[in-house]
């Protein structure tokens, strides 16, 4: 949960967009989307009819802004995920002045309530010039296309869409995936890894196995 943010299933053929200004907002088209009308599972048909039954797509000058919001919280929840399932707090100090350490703060949804308010101060400041900055959109280019030194560009048009298309596929997944484990943790009162715990334990009680642990 304290883990923040910033970034797989493809599908190829997606037209490239090319962003056009109206006055100080860009627009695009449904068509102009990665994912979009060629995309038989995630928007369109190959007739070119599109899935928007709340008609999404029909406001030009939001739809740009709406796919760099998705793309964004795509890239959020994709490393909260890694971040709540894969590392565990050590005993270092958190607060020296709260005499609170790092795996005192619980796991998931526990920890809003648990995090000092100047944990939350420094968090948000973080975000604000994360925002400000590095991730701060370019409304001349595609959505979610930010300044990086690690060179995710590719220089071909065709393996380009396909890093598109496959990062936010794996984002709409991990958006999914946040969600539901947060509910889990909310419903159940247990961590990521105390769940996975019981239901190993369930599954080896159920088949007669006994666990060392």
């Amino acid at each position: 949960m304290l883990s923040l943010s910033a970034a797989p299933l493809s599908f190829s053929g997606a037209p490239v967009l090319r962003p056009t200004r109206m006055g100080p907002s860009p627009t695009m088209a449904v068509e102009d989307l990665v994912g979009g009308i060629n995309d038989p599972i995630f928007g369109g048909t190959p007739e070119g009819k599109v899935w928007d039954p709340l008609g999404l797509g029909a406001d030009e000058a939001s739809l740009y802004r709406r796919r760099c919001v998705e793309i964004k919280h795509g890239r959020v929840c994709m490393v909260a995920f890694l971040g709540m399932t894969l590392f565990q707090p050590t005993h270092q100090l958190l607060s020296p002045s709260l005499g609170l350490h790092f795996d005192d703060i619980p796991g998931g949804i526990a920890a809003i309530d648990s995090v000092p308010a100047a944990g939350w101060l420094q968090i948000i400041a973080l975000v604000g010039v994360h925002e400000l900055t590095i991730a701060k959109q370019d409304y001349t280019k595609e959505p979610g296309e930010i300044p990086t030194f690690l060179g995710f560009k590719s220089e071909d048009p065709e393996v380009f869409r396909n890093k598109q298309l496959k990062e936010l596929k794996n984002g709409r997944l991990a958006m999914i995936a946040v969600l539901g484990e947060l509910m889990a943790q909310k419903v159940s009162g247990m961590g990521t890894y105390e769940q996975l715990g019981l239901i190993v334990k369930d599954g080896a009680a159920l088949a007669g196995v006994e666990l060392p642990f």
